[in-house]
Parts: C-alpha cells; structure tokens; sequence
C-alpha cells in the first residue's frame, strides 16, 4: 500500500493502534482516525509519512500529546485534536509543524499550556482552544499576550479557574491578573507518552497489580512492558476482543474470581509468550471456537469452577507446551474423541464434577486415561444410573453403552443434545409423551426426535412458540386424543422434514391458511373426526408433497365460503376419505367434491367472513393484544367473530339496539364490557351466562328501560357494574343474585317507581353498601328524590294502582297494541304477538279480512276491494293481467339489428350481439384489433378473425385475453422448506433462516461449518455480510456498494 494517499478509519471501535503500523504508507496525505476509541498513541506513529497533509484524531480518548506522538510530519496542515480527553501537551509535541493551517484543541481537559508552543505555526488561521480547563495563573499570561496579537485565533477561550477569573475570555486579561499564589512550581511542560499505571493498581517491574479494586472490566491501557496482570477478585463481567493484544511480553495473566460470562474468540490473540491463564471461580458457560489458539507457551491453564457446558474438540489445537489443565467443577457433559490429542506435554488434568454421560461416546476418554494416567481428581460418572459415581478411567470398554448416543455425538461441535423429557420414554430417536395427561408441549424435546407421540394428552391451543422449528429431524407427529382447540399461526414453521402429522380426534373448529405454513415435505395429514365447519381459502397450499389427506367426520357447513374447497378436492388427487357435508340439511352427507358450485349457498344473515383465522378483527374495530376496540364506529350490532381470547371490549358510543348473547358467549376470558353510549332498551335473560371472568360492565347511557330477572345471571365473578343514567324503573327481585363478587353498582339517573316492589333492592344496596348514594325515587309522589340507601325499608310501600306506561317498559303488552279484541302475548326483548278475533288479521289485527286477504295480486300489484266481496289488481309498469301474472312482451317492437337476440326484461329490453358486433342495438362491428378496441393485456399480441380475434400471449400469461398470470410454481423445485413466489415465466424461491441458491439448496455455511459457535452467529454487519476468513477466529463485514466501516458497513459513502 505504498502508493496509497487517503485512508478513512473512522467511526469503528479502535482502541489500540500498533507500533510500525504505517511504516509502509509513504505516499499517505490524508489520515482520518476519528470517532473509535484510542487513548494512546505510539511514539513516531505517523513518522514514515513525509506527505501526511491532514490528520483527524478528533472523538477519540486520547489523553496526552507526547514529545514524539507527531514527530516527523513536518508538511502536515490540518490536525484535529479536539473532543479527547488530553491534559498534557509535551512543550516539544508541536515543534517543526511551520505549515500547520488548522488546529483544533477544543472541548479536552488542558489546565495549561507550555509558553510560546505556537510560536512557529506562520501559516496557522483556525486555532480552536475552547471548552477546555485553563487555569489562569502566572504560568498561562504569556497565552493572553498572544491571542491578542491574534485576534482571529481561538476565539471564545476562556478561563475555568481561579473562581473570581472563571468564564472570562483569557485574551481580555491583563498581565497583572495572572497570578500565582505561593511557592508553585512553574510546569515542566514534558508529558510522559508511555501510558501510567492504570487506577486504582499498582504497578512495579513489569506487574500490574489489580486484586481486589472492584473493577468491572480489563483496563484499557497497561504500561506497554507489563509481564504479569493480576486481575484476581474483581467483578470483571466480560474479555472483549484483542483486550492484551499490544502487550507482547505478557506471561501470566489471572482473572480469577470476577464474573466473567463472556469471552470474545481473539481475547488472548497476539500473547505468545502467555505461560499461565487463570480464570477459575467465574460463570464462564462456553469457551468460543478459537479462544486459546496461538498460545503456543501456555503451560498452565486453569478454567475449574465454571459453568462451562462443553469443550469443542480443536479448544486445544495449539497448547503443545501445556503441562496443566484444570477443567474441575463445571457442567461438561461430554468430550469428543481427540479433545486432548493436542496436548502433547501435559502431565496433569483435572476432570472431577462434571456431570459425565458415560455412553459409548465417552469409551475413547477411558482409554485415553488408562494410556495416559495424568488425571489426578477422580473423574466420575454421572449418568445413566447404573453407572452413576464409578471413576471414568477405571471401566472397561464393554461398560460403555450408546443409550445415550443420539445426545453426545455432537460434544465436538458442542452440540449437547436435551435428556429425554421428565414422564416420556425414550427408545432411539422415538420420544413417546402419550397418555401423560400432559397441558402443554414439554419444551426440552431433543433435537435428534425423529418421532414425537404426544396421543391421549389435553394441550388446548397450539402455540406458534418456535418449538417445532427446534426439531429439524422430526419427521413424525402424532396429536390425537388430546382436547386440541385450534393451532397458531406459523406453529410448524421450520418443521421441514416433517411428512406425517396426525390431529385427528380434537376439537379442531376450522383450518386457517397459515396453520400448515413450513410443512412443505408433509405427505400425510389426519384431521378425521374433528369439529371443522369451514377451511380457509390457501390452507394447503403449503404442503406441495401432500397425497394423502383425512377429513371424514367434521361437520362442514357447505355455503358460500366452502366452495373453493369443492373445486380443489376435485383437481388434487390426494388418497383417504373424501369429506361430507353436514349442514345444511339438503346437502348433507353429500361428499363435497361432487357438490357442484351452485350448491354453495349463504342464507340471509350468515357470516360474510367464512373461516375467520387467529388474526381475524372486526371490521371498523382494532385489536391490540386481546383487547379489542369498536368505539365510535357507528355499530348498528355487536360484530360477529371477536377473537375467542379478548379480556378487553370497547362497544361504547354507538348505534347497538339489542345485545345478542351468541356475539359474546365465546368470550370466556373477557374481564371488561363497555356498551355506553349506545340505544339498548332491554338486558334480557341469560344475555352473559358464559362470561363468567367478567369484572366490569358498563351499560350506562342507553335507552335500557327494562331489565328481566335473570339478564345477569352467571357473572359470578362481576366487581363492578354500571347502569347510570337509563330509563329503568322497576328491577325484578333477584336480578343481582349472582353477583357475589359485586363491590360498585351504580344506578344513579334512573327514574326507580320505589313501592314495595323495590323495596329488596333498597335492603340490598344498604347490606354492602355498593351504592354510593345518588340513586334516587322518581315515583310515587310522596317517594320523589329519596335515596335508595338512605330510605328506611318501611318507606317502600305498595298504595293504588302502577301506571301502564311504567309498567309496559318490560311488558309491551300494556301499552295495548292488540286492536278489534285481539288478545297481546308477551314476548321477550319487549316483543309481544296478537292472537286476532275472528274477522281479523295483521300484526295488531288491524286489517279486517275482505277480498284483498292474503294478497291476491302478483309482481307488486296492489289489491283493492270492490263491491259485493270484489278486488281489483292495480299492476306495476311492465306487467299486464287480471292478478298482474303477465309480463308485457317488450320485444315485440325491438330494434335489435344484425340478428341480435332480444330478451325480454321489465317494461324494457336487451339485445344480445352475434360475435363481431357491439352496441345498445348491436349496430356497430367491432373494431378487433385497433387502438380503440385491442382487450389483449400484458404485451400479447391481437390477431382479428373477422368475426372475433385472438390474443397471443406472451411467455408466462395465459386466459383469452392473456390476464391470467402462470403459476409457474406449480412445478417448482424449492428446497429446504423455501417458499416458491411465482413472477412472470420464472419465480423465486424464499429461502427460510440463513440458506441461500436459487433454490435454497445451499445450507449456511456458518451452519456448516462452525455450528452456533461462529462469530457470524452474532455478528453486526448492516449493510453487507458476515465473513470469517480462513484461519482467522474474528468476522469481517463484505459491504454493499456504497457502504464501508471494518465492523458494520455503517458508514454512506457519498460520491
């Protein structure tokens, strides 16, 4: 790189920059090293380059300028300094820098500054010397002289002590002001640039002394001749990268008894000479892939005391000088075969207490320890049982059995596998929880399970919580029996080899389309006997291997929303029992493959949305969580389809008539109902039987008039109820008998006629005292504005007769609505009907019968009576007869040319064109083929048959006028789970996790290779890839053009 002349290095995280690190860069003019986190800076660092012209050290760490940090960058003209943390600038740091133009020293920590430091700078035209900590005594006057000289340098440089001087500008003092009190010595002004002695250790013939100070990480900086770090009983948490890596005399370092959890791959990088590591008495879990690599001096090695769950089988690879090894008191498992194959002079390893599953994958550790007789703390057996606490290197090989083998064989790439659930068993990769009364998945399956039985349990709703992703070798699963109610979204994702999945036997009510997303590999899938009413258009298009497929004994209902799934039964020619209708009753037990289109009908009133999904929310309403919010959207009823799992709903301040039961009993975990502000009249019986968590209801601001003796029943759970400001006058005796739980009731504004009819309410708000005093009488007269909690019981007397208008608020029948002597029959929801005397009819027998009963007239026509039992039919325009039975003829005068057909409609006709004509009366031949009249779509080119055209479509589209696009994922060879994307002629395979190729048949080669150990498994890179080069133990981030930054391609370049 001799040749190069700008080199960008900022804004990473550098901390420390070598001695001889640009010895080479000769042709260098400008340097930028801003933004990271250098405190220190090797001595004629910058010296090689004769033609540095800038140089940016700015937001750095740095604390001094030594005598020889710039030595030898004599045509340098821009250097920034500013926002460090220096204190000290050598007298001599910036002699010889006659060409300097800019300098930027703000916002450090100078308390002074070495007399005439400056002197030699003639060109000098920015100084920047702000916001620093000058002390302005004797030692600083010679600073004010000169800004003087140059007022356009420095502005705004104030002092920050002695008190009575702080804030003013150092170029407006005198030199009277500048003084000195007693003996102070005049500073030396040499900085020392070798680093100090970090605080608060000690530091004496290359030791650095840390023990017990607290610290709660490795020092940043040591002296650069440090030999030994005693770092022991501390609280150091974490090893970050390269942290000893300039100090390459180091010896021997001990972190012993801190808490360290995390160790970065290149910590110990660079430390050759490293004879000792001692880091016993932390958390350390896991030991990263390349940790120790490069210590070739290492003789003692100590990690007992730990956590550590595995050893990789290359840890190793390059202590060859290694004579100790302690791995004493931690949770190893298991180790691979070769593990210490490396240790070519080690004497001593101590194995003890670690929990050892001795099976056939540990026979190699016994043979080696008989070979080798070096282990000295009585390793011992953990599991299995019949050889729990016998010593590993005392057992035959025959003692070794592979019950266990599935678990260990991947100890190498420290991929311990999970024990075999607490109740299941276990027979190779068989893992069977049948029959275990079991509430929910275990969550500790082993990753090797090829069978999972989980028959004849009671799990309810499957959740989508990442469970069977884990399971990459499951290829069968079996869930029938076990009281399962629905299946989130996603919940197989990552269950790719998955191709037997049995559900069969639940209470599953409907297939949404993501329940089976990820199964691409499923061949088999059993949902025979469920409670399925309907399936969700797309809930198989994920299962491309699907050919056998069970859904006998669900009660499909066949309407409108069910159509689809005849036509698709029909084109797959899948194996098993072919599912029937149930409901409704014309259809059923038909097989829904032969029922034709037609048959698919939505009666008045169903649901418009089918199969509502786990994602489903009520249109005009949001759905947060489980609370679901339908405020101020001008309701007319309560949605239908609420999620089952809402706690929280909001109807408050809209246009509900009626609360229908059914819209709310599916709401078991429903704690608060708002129906404010709405024109509910009545709350009739058994409306929240089901809600039985319920704590809050909210009716208040309504038309409610009338509430039935057992409206709330069941809501034993209810604390607090609202029914302010209504119409109610009368509340049945009993009506709050349920509510045991009941601690606010608030009835204010309602007009109560308070006779001995009311008077169990009056006893009941005065026993608790859940009414806080503002119901009140509104009638009798001598009852009007009395409390209802303060009234004596006595007051509620019955006298004369209660008024019909009060008493038809739940009653319709007294307001009489039954004319000519028919007898009114109370209904509920306030409805009555009328059993009419002879003679009459209608919905209040209103009509008497005559001639025009029943209606005689046909299409609309309106009956009117005529003399001597006589009616006469007035018709609607278009039709014609003595009942209007005759649609008048329009054709017979149409003016349909070029042999058009005419059809007939309602005081009007229409002309049906022969091919190649067009208009009202088909008068105009049609221009195929021309910019007026081309309907061949994306691309496809017209080709005009006289009487009609042709459109040749381009690769990819298909239909008569080339609008359909191919689904060129019919056929596509998607791998690995992907997920095919169709596009015009070709499509695009969605690779699922980190797998790459065409067709997502290229695993991730951080999978590959270095298992959940890569340093790519965390990796930051933005705006590129992770990287690890070959024999490297770090990552480096491949940017995408446009970006650079070493460690996340964060930086834009701007061109």
């Amino acid at each position: 790189m001799t040749n190069l002349r700008i080199l960008q290095l900022m804004e990473n995280e550098i901390h420390t920059i070598e001695r001889g690190a640009f010895q080479d860069l000769l042709a260098l003019e400008r340097l930028r090293i801003n933004n990271n986190r250098l405190r220190h800076l090797p001595d004629g660092l910058f010296g090689n380059m004769p033609n540095l012209l800038r140089l940016d050290l700015s937001h750095n760490q740095l604390e001094i300028v030594g005598r020889k940090t710039l030595r030898g960058v004599t045509t340098l003209k821009n250097l920034q300094l500013d926002n460090n943390q220096i204190t000290c600038i050598d007298e001599l740091a910036l002699r010889g820098l006659s060409n300097l133009e800019i300098l930027t020293l703000n916002n450090n920590n100078l308390t002074s500054l070495a007399k005439d430091i400056f002197e030699d700078m003639y060109w000098l035209r920015t100084l920047r010397l702000s916001d620093n900590n000058l002390i302005c005594d004797c030692h600083l006057a010679w600073l004010a002289r000169w800004l003087r000289r140059y007022p356009r340098l420095a502005l705004y440089t104030r002092c920050f002590s002695p008190h009575h001087l702080k804030g003013q500008n150092v170029a407006d003092l005198h030199d009277q002001e500048f003084k000195c009190s007693g003996l102070v010595e005049r500073p030396t002004g040499e900085c020392l640039s070798e680093p100090q002695c970090p605080h608060p250790c000690r530091c004496a013939d290359g030791i650095v002394d840390c023990q017990e100070k607290a610290l709660t990480k490795v020092p940043d900086h040591l002296p650069e001749g440090t030999t030994e770090l005693r770092l022991e009983q501390n609280q150091v948490t974490e090893i970050s990268a390269k942290a000893f890596f300039p100090y390459k005399r180091m010896s021997r370092i001990d972190l012993s008894k801190n808490q360290i959890t995390k160790i970065a791959a290149d910590a110990f990088q660079g430390l050759t000479s490293l004879t000792s590591l001692v880091l016993y008495g932390n958390k350390i879990k896991d030991l990263p892939a390349g940790v120790f690599y490069g210590l070739t001096s290492l003789q003692l090695l100590l990690l007992n005391a730990n956590e550590i769950s595995c050893i990789r089988r290359d840890t190793f690879k390059d202590l060859h000088s290694l004579n100790l090894l302690s791995l004493y008191d931690n949770n190893i498992q298991s180790l691979a075969n070769g593990t210490f194959d490396f240790l070519k002079s080690i004497q001593t390893l101590h194995l003890a207490r670690n929990p050892f599953i001795c099976d056939c994958n540990l026979r190699w550790l016994a043979e080696y320890l008989h070979r080798n007789p070096i282990e000295t703390s009585g390793a011992r057996c953990d599991t299995p049982k019949r050889m729990q606490r016998r010593r590993i290197e005392a057992l035959k090989d025959e003692k070794f059995k592979c019950v266990e083998e599935y678990r260990t064989r991947l100890a190498g790439e420290c991929l311990i596998d999970n024990a075999c659930p607490n109740g299941c068993s276990c027979e190779g990769t068989i893992v069977d929880c049948s029959g275990r009364s079991l509430k929910e998945i275990p969550k500790d399956i082993p990753m090797y399970t090829t069978e999972l039985l989980l028959s004849d349990n009671d799990l309810g709703r499957l959740k989508s919580d990442g469970l069977f992703g884990r399971l990459p070798n499951l290829q069968k699963l079996d869930l029938r029996r076990s009281k399962i109610t629905g299946i989130e979204e996603n919940t197989f994702e990552g269950c790719s080899r998955l191709s037997e999945l049995l559900l069969s036997e639940n209470k599953i009510h409907e297939v949404h389309n993501k329940m089976f997303a990820g199964l691409g590999n499923l061949k088999t899938l059993s949902l025979y006997d469920n409670q399925i009413t309907c399936v969700m258009p797309g809930s198989f298009d994920a299962l491309t291997s699907l050919h056998s497929l069970n859904l006998l004994y669900n009660p499909f209902n066949c309407n409108c929303h069910l159509a689809w799934f005849a036509e698709w039964l029909r084109k797959r020619n899948l194996s098993s029992g072919s599912p029937r209708c149930y409901s409704p009753p014309r259809v059923k037990d038909v097989q829904i493959y032969e029922l034709p289109h037609h048959e698919f009908k939505c009666t008045t009133g169903e649901s418009e949305q089918g199969c509502l999904g786990d994602n489903y929310c009520p249109p005009k309403c949001t759905c947060t969580g489980t609370v679901v919010r339908c405020s101020r959207v001008r309701l007319k009823e309560i949605p239908r389809g609420i999620p089952a799992e809402t706690s929280e709903l909001y109807l408050d301040v809209n246009e509900i008539p009626v609360i229908h039961g059914n819209r709310l009993s599916h709401l078991k975990s429903l704690t608060r109902l708002d129906l404010s502000n709405n024109q509910i009249q009545v709350l009739s019986n058994f409306t929240f039987a089901n809600l039985s968590k319920l704590s809050t209801l909210i009716i208040s601001y309504n038309k409610l008039q009338c509430i039935e003796r057992d409206a709330l029943a069941g809501l034993t759970s209810l604390r607090i109820i609202s029914l302010h400001g209504n119409d109610i006058s009368m509340v049945p005796e009993g009506a709050f008998a349920d509510l045991q739980s009941i601690t606010h009731l608030a009835v204010g504004a309602n007009p109560f006629y308070c006779d001995c009819s009311l008077k169990w309410l009056a006893d009941w708000v005065k026993r608790d005292y859940v009414e806080p005093g503002t119901a009140r009488c509104a009638e009798p007269h001598n009852m009007r504005d009395k409390l209802l909690l303060t009234t004596p019981a006595s007051a509620f007397v019955c006298k004369g007769h209660i008024s019909y208008e009060i008493l038809s608020k739940c009653n319709a029948c007294y307001s009489f609505p039954c004319a000519n002597s028919g007898t009114c029959e109370a209904l509920p929801q306030r409805k009555y009907v009328c059993r009419c005397a002879p003679g009459f009819h209608g919905q209040s027998c209103q009509h008497m019968i005559d001639a025009c009963f029943g209606n005689p007239c046909r299409n609309g026509g309106t009956c009117k009576v005529m003399e001597e039992g006589r009616f006469s039919c007035h018709c609607p325009p278009g039709y014609t007869g003595d009942r209007c039975e005759t649609d008048i003829n329009d054709c017979l005068n149409n003016k349909c040319e070029n042999n058009a057909t005419c059809v007939d409609l309602i005081q009007s006709y229409e002309c049906h064109c022969q091919p190649g004509f067009m208009g009202e009366y088909c008068e105009t031949k049609i221009p195929f083929c021309t910019l007026e009249y081309n309907p061949c779509q994306n691309g496809a080119h017209c080709v005009n048959i006289i009487t009609d055209y042709k459109c040749e479509c381009l690769p990819g589209y298909s239909g008569e006028n080339c609008s359909v696009n191919v689904d060129d994922c019919v056929n596509n060879i998607c791998q690995n789970g992907a997920t095919c994307i169709d596009g015009v002629n070709d499509y695009v395979c969605k690779c699922p996790g980190d797998l790459t190729g065409k067709y997502c048949e290229i695993a991730p080669m951080v999978a590959m290779l270095y298992p959940q150990t890569s340093p790519c498994q965390h990796h930051d890179c933005k705006n590129g890839i992770c990287f690890q080069p070959m024999g490297s133990n770090d990552y480096v981030c491949k940017c995408a053009p446009g970006y650079s930054g070493k460690v996340q391609c964060s930086l834009h370049i701007l061109i």
